[in-house]
């Protein structure tokens, strides 16, 4: 009995201290397997301990809280939850009022989805946490692919780490040391220095490159990159982009070097921008441009853009009513040749295009073309200057009633053009007397008449094969638009008037496949045979001052065995001699896990036989979304000259958290040979790091 009434007043005794720890901080729900005790106030719990405070909860297997203060010092197996965060240690120093503490042997994560450890882990205020040799880092595995490796960090919650003595880690091996860092860690854009980027190249040799990265508000940022190489190159650069409302955005990047052996900073600007509404228009625009064509050849690792010839920059602006549609332009285009660039613009252009439209309830459509210009042009010496053109290029078309398997539409229009300036008689200059010019033109498209049979196959899946005999005809006549062609000054195809009186006779055939899984036509071959006929001009010229009035002869088959598969196969014969002058084929594949595509070309004199080029490109590339290889080779072969014009490979590899592409081209055959390489390596929770790259050697 005296057993029982002690057990009962302890009970009461454990529950009035709870009653009033809570009082005094808030309510603290506790649970333990094993032993629980008292001693003032101190509670001790040992064996799956669970504490849980507002948004904490803390698991471990042994803990003494002192519910005044709210210190807890808890051992074994320690996690630590607190909304989206979760640390782990070994033994935890921590106070549920400032909620901050020190965990010893530690394990983190921090959003968007970084985590971390330290031989010492503070959690110093609410948004706070200092990290004592330890790592961070976005991948998941116990061993992870990257991290850095820290002597010192302080991170704060959706705002910056601070690192200090960081080394960048590949599988634990140290590859890059920094002895400061500052990375932001927010699921927002922040503030931070960026992984640098290094290479080699032949001519500039070591290249070590740094990036800044700097928000500008919710709608702006930039982004600062510094280079440095061994030979006295230096670079600057900075990429701003923009986003200010909903449907307007662009960015522009402007990047300089200095070029130690002249003194001169080269440079270059590329930009773009577009806007769904401005004023009703929806605009676009692009700007490309650059201090001198040598740039592209010595600061570019990119072919596509070390091997362009010209820069075109843009503002165009759009808006459409019903069949009509305005444009708006400017534009600036400079070709680089030799021993002149030639530059070219519109100031501006309005353009008005009516899509083809019916008129009235008739069966008659009419469309239009019509266009006033501002043009500025240098094609080098005296031939520069600047003039107006106004255009306007009206046309209507007919499809005449008939049968069902023959169609004919005859179609007719005119244009009329002026020009505020024309060349001089030697073509050297521009003469500011006004010019003009006129011509009709007409058009008949024939097809048919059309023959077809349907050929049913004897099998379970109804599969129903149409074949399809079609002839095609195409005249076109325009007329003699005067004897002043050769004075009107060139910008575009609206000034190119070739004299028309050409007829194109096409006979095709066509094979189309259904069944009762597919019920709808499928067209799987093709088989064209055209040729042209001049009624003016010749159109084959024969090495002893032979000419004929038709084209060469062509043959093209295409064949589609299964959608996404092609095969083109095509033949033409020249007029004169009736043989070969070129040929060629080309086979692709395109699968979503891989593609394959093949060309092979010949040409052949036509009045010997001989051949006289022979090219093949292949191209292979793989990328199944499921496998963490891909790789991609591109190869052009001279079988004519037994050379080798151009190898490009790339090969990638996707990890959990990181990514991999190295890349290599070996070109010979344009104006600037080159051998480089790229490799660009992708971390998850940073993104793609500055490309290594560098030259082997032209």
């Amino acid at each position: 009995m005296a057993r029982s009434v002690r057990l009962w007043v302890t009970a009461v005794v454990i529950l009035l201290a709870a009653a009033q720890a809570a009082a005094q901080m808030g309510a603290i729900a506790v649970r333990a397997k094993g032993t629980q005790e008292f001693e003032g106030d101190v509670w001790r719990a040992s064996e799956d301990v669970v504490i849980t405070y507002q948004d904490i909860r803390i698991q471990c297997q042994s803990v003494e809280l002192n519910r005044v203060t709210g210190d807890i010092k808890a051992e074994g197996d320690v996690i630590l939850d607190r909304g989206p965060q979760r640390f782990t240690a070994d033994r935890l120093l921590y106070n549920l009022k400032t909620k901050s503490g020190t965990f010893l042997n530690a394990t983190g994560t921090a959003p968007p989805s970084y985590s971390f450890t330290g031989a010492v882990l503070e959690r110093v205020d609410e948004t706070h946490y200092r990290i004592i040799d330890g790592t961070f880092t976005a991948c998941e595995q116990d061993r992870p692919a990257w991290d850095l490796h820290l002597r010192e960090a302080l991170i704060e919650d959706e705002g910056y780490g601070r690192f200090k003595g960081v080394a960048f880690r590949i599988k634990r091996l140290p590859v890059l040391y920094f002895p400061y860092l500052l990375w932001p860690v927010k699921t927002e854009r922040a503030a931070g220095l960026m992984m640098p980027g290094f290479g080699y190249s032949e001519r500039r040799g070591f290249y070590l490159g740094t990036r800044v990265f700097v928000p500008l508000g919710r709608s702006y940022d930039t982004t600062i990159n510094i280079d440095w190489f061994s030979e006295k190159y230096y670079g600057l650069g900075t990429e701003f982009r923009w986003a200010p409302t909903q449907g307007a955005y662009g960015e522009i990047y402007a990047y300089t070097v200095r070029d130690p052996n002249d003194g001169v900073w080269q440079w270059k600007i590329d930009g773009r921008h577009q806007q769904e509404d401005v004023l009703g228009f929806r605009l676009t625009a692009e700007i490309h441009e650059l201090s001198d064509n040598d740039f592209f050849q010595e600061f570019e690792n990119d072919v596509q853009q070390n091997t362009r010839r010209y820069l075109y920059s843009y503002a165009l602006a759009t808006r459409s009513r019903g069949p009509a549609t305005l444009n708006l332009r400017l534009d600036r285009r400079v070709t680089f040749l030799t021993p002149n660039d030639v530059t070219q613009h519109q100031l501006p252009e309005a353009e008005i295009r009516v899509r083809s439209n019916r008129i009235g309830q008739t069966s008659f459509y009419w469309n239009l073309i019509s266009s006033v210009n501002v043009f500025n042009v240098d094609r080098g010496g005296d031939l520069k200057g600047t003039y107006a053109r106004a255009d306007v290029f009206p046309q209507i078309s007919y499809t005449l009633p008939g049968p069902t398997w023959m169609t004919v539409t005859p179609s007719m229009g005119g244009r009329a053009t002026w020009y505020s300036s024309r060349y001089t008689e030697d073509r050297a200059a521009f003469d500011e007397t006004p010019i003009s010019r006129t011509y009709a033109l007409g058009r008949l498209d024939m097809v048919g008449p059309s023959f077809s049979r349907i050929f049913n196959l004897d099998n379970d899946k109804g599969t129903r094969i149409k074949h399809l005999i079609e002839p095609r005809l195409v005249y076109q006549y325009l007329s003699d638009p005067g004897d002043d062609m050769n004075l009107i000054p060139l910008f575009d195809e609206v000034d190119s008037t070739p004299i028309t009186n050409r007829a194109t006779l096409t006979l095709a055939n066509r094979l189309f496949v259904k069944s009762r899984k597919n019920p709808s036509a499928r067209e799987v071959a093709s088989l064209d045979f055209f040729q042209t006929y001049s009624f003016s001009d010749p159109l084959s010229f024969g090495a002893d001052g032979k000419t004929s009035q038709k084209s060469s002869f062509g043959v093209a088959l295409r064949v589609v065995p299964v959608i996404g598969s092609t095969i083109d196969a095509r033949a033409s014969f020249d007029a004169l001699t009736n043989k070969l002058r070129s040929t060629s084929l080309s086979a692709s594949t395109f699968r979503p896990a891989y593609n394959v595509g093949m060309t092979w070309y010949d040409g052949y004199s036509a009045t010997t036989g001989e051949k006289t080029s022979s090219q093949a490109q292949v191209r292979f590339g793989l990328k199944k979304a499921d496998f963490p290889l891909s790789f991609d080779v591109h190869i052009a072969y001279d079988v004519h000259k037994a050379l080798l014009q151009q190898q490009r490979y790339g090969i990638g590899w996707t990890g959990s958290c990181w990514g991999l592409r190295a890349e290599y081209r070996d070109l010979k055959s344009a104006t600037f040979p080159a051998r480089d390489y790229r490799l660009v390596i992708s971390l998850k929770g940073i993104g793609e790091l500055p490309a290594i790259k560098g030259s082997l050697g032209r």
